[in-house]
């Protein structure tokens, strides 16, 4: 049984996962197509650059809870309408609390280096500028590495290290209008700011 803070650690490390989403996202979720043709305002290739916006918890610099996180590449189009791209990601995440049914509290720092498949749905959306979205789904590639180390046990470390290395994480971007050149938000519904150009 885990105890509250580390329901915190595991909430902190799927602050960005696929959510249920109504329509387009279910449709990305489960793998369909988006239907009807390529909007003429789309690209061939978007460089986004992804920074974290997590909360950063923790009563001084001794305990803290947080951390930081880039996934930084290019997506082009593929023939089929979909964006895709490898891109590389680097994140520092860090635990302070209580684990496992003891409740011995411990603190833990995750290293995490390598590189993640990220794939991107076009939406429509009437808020963006240029009047669509893409939905972002990516997951580490299996040469992604990661390390915990801090006194928290082994057994809590190697759990931390897999899920880090498994999870699928997701977000929402509004692209640009044509000509727009590079545009930065801090996406509403997700722990991200975002670069897109």
């Amino acid at each position: 049984m885990t105890t509250r803070p580390t329901r915190g650690l595991l909430a902190a490390l799927a602050l960005t996962a696929v959510v249920s989403a109504p329509a387009a996202g279910q449709a990305m979720a489960m793998g369909e197509r988006p239907t009807g043709g390529r909007p003429a305002t789309l690209a061939d290739a978007y460089h986004l650059t992804l920074r974290s916006a997590w909360p950063q918890l923790g009563n001084n610099e001794d305990c803290r809870n947080g951390g930081d996180e880039v996934v930084e590449g290019t997506l082009t189009r593929n023939p089929d309408g979909m964006y895709a791209g490898t891109f590389d990601r680097r994140t520092l995440l860090l635990f302070c609390g209580a684990h496992a049914s003891t409740g011995q509290a411990c603190e833990l720092v995750l290293e995490g280096t390598g590189r993640v498949a990220m794939s991107g749905v076009v939406v429509a959306d009437a808020a963006s500028p240029g009047g669509t979205a893409l939905q972002l789904s990516w997951r580490p590639m299996p040469t992604h590495h990661a390390i915990a180390h801090g006194p928290c046990s082994a057994d809590f470390k190697r759990s931390v290290e897999a899920m880090y290395l498994t999870v699928r994480h997701g977000a929402e971007v509004m692209l640009p209008a044509p000509g727009m050149g590079r545009r930065t938000e801090r996406l509403e519904n997700y722990a991200w700011t975002v670069e897109i150009e």
